[in-house]
């Protein structure tokens, strides 16, 4: 699960965006990710995100561990 507070929320981009979260790439660990919001903030600040790694290109959820080849959230298709 991603925690940021509320305020940080308020100072990044509405979709992609480059924090620091702790996650590591589902594939090869690295933590040079990019993350996408694909949900909506919750009362509480939080919100579901995706990741793609720059180091393989892996783009994943690790909330539900799953691996995607296309993602129409993020619009992500791999090459």
């Amino acid at each position: 699960m991603i925690c940021i507070g509320i305020a940080t929320i308020h100072t990044l981009s509405e979709n992609n965006m480059e924090i620091e979260c702790g996650c590591h790439c589902i594939k090869c660990k690295s933590t040079e990710l990019e993350s996408s919001r694909v949900g909506q903030v919750e009362n509480d600040g939080y919100f579901d995100m995706h990741h793609t790694c720059k180091q393989c290109n892996t783009h994943f959820d690790h909330l539900d561990g799953e691996v995607f080849s296309n993602c129409e959230k993020c619009n992500y298709s791999f090459n």
